[in-house]
């Protein structure tokens, strides 16, 4: 079944030589259209209809595809091979349209654009993509048996796939059809060097992950045993602080614990709230306190921290 890529004549849409004059306006007033220019480029109608002759590609479905693939990926082979010849045809013909679409709109006026000239710039950009595509359909196959080296049980393949797909229209665009050389050759290249930094660096990832992973479950252990050990010295030091204050005498100890807010005592009591129910003079307090302290001074002196630290093992 033949296929015609490109129209026999470009769009017309009331487009005549005359739309093809060069204006004042500049590229400054419109978006950049990228295309690979070349010196066969020439913007002239009689030139435009010798380069933009049809191309007529046999679609021969399943002729040659791998037998070995899913149905699915299958769809995806089912365009022909190009030849050299082709490939040169068809990136002259992408690459010529946009050529023309650009130089046509940078020739309008910015402010007052004729609407047939902004459709003919469109039927343009829009022959372009479909010689675009027909270049990308060509060459899944090669994407394919590229990708399929690349997988691994972390990498899958449609996600390998997904990224050689990508650098494959990328490199469609950037291709130079007159450097001499394959496309494919070219694209070759690209997708192997993304397919490569895509599973390096996805290994280099899970690597980072895994170190994290288990640095983080060591740090958790150590976290944990660490806390547990604290846990149990404080436990052994309140233990030791209630049998000091327990030295202490009644009223020596009821200031203390309200002075420092412990054990049922919450807050800090003031010298005066205490003197006000003790029923004695705040210096009173102060004195009563001092006197304490200085006797759980003198108990800590004497304490044996590798005794607690037993007690607490």
């Amino acid at each position: 079944m033949s296929n015609s890529v490109v129209a026999e004549n470009p769009p017309a849409n009331g487009l005549s030589s005359g739309d093809l004059a060069p204006s004042s306006a500049t590229s400054q007033n419109h978006p950049l259209i990228d295309y690979v220019p070349n010196a066969s480029f020439v913007f002239s109608t009689d030139h435009t209809l010798n380069l933009l002759s049809s191309l007529s590609i046999q679609n021969n479905a399943g002729d040659g595809i791998p037998t070995d693939l899913p149905a699915y990926l299958g769809r995806l082979c089912e365009a022909e091979l190009l030849t050299a010849e082709d490939e040169k045809i068809l990136f002259r013909q992408m690459n010529y349209l946009k050529f023309l679409a650009s130089e046509l709109r940078d020739r309008l006026p910015p402010h007052s654009a004729d609407h047939h000239a902004l459709e003919a710039v469109e039927d343009l950009l829009s022959q372009s993509r479909q010689v675009r595509d027909h270049i990308i359909k060509a060459n899944m196959r090669l994407v394919i048996s590229i990708v399929k080296k690349f997988v691994t049980p972390s990498q899958s393949f449609d996600e390998i796939l997904s990224e050689g797909t990508i650098t494959l229209m990328n490199a469609v665009e950037k291709f130079d059809f007159d450097r001499g050389f394959r496309f494919s050759t070219y694209a070759y290249r690209s997708i192997s060097r993304t397919a490569y930094r895509f599973v390096a660096t996805a290994r280099e990832e899970e690597a980072r992950l895994t170190r994290g992973a288990d640095e983080w479950a060591f740090g958790q252990t150590d976290e944990t045993q660490s806390s547990s050990r604290s846990d149990q010295l404080w436990k052994a030091l309140r233990d030791f602080t209630s049998q000091m204050l327990q030295r202490l005498d009644r009223r020596e100890r009821f200031i203390i614990r309200c002075r420092f807010a412990l054990g049922s005592h919450h807050r800090v009591r003031s010298l005066q709230e205490l003197a006000n129910k003790l029923g004695v003079s705040k210096e009173r307090v102060r004195q009563l306190e001092g006197r304490a302290v200085s006797k759980l001074q003198a108990m800590a002196n004497e304490l044996d921290l590798d005794q607690v630290r037993i007690s607490a093992n």
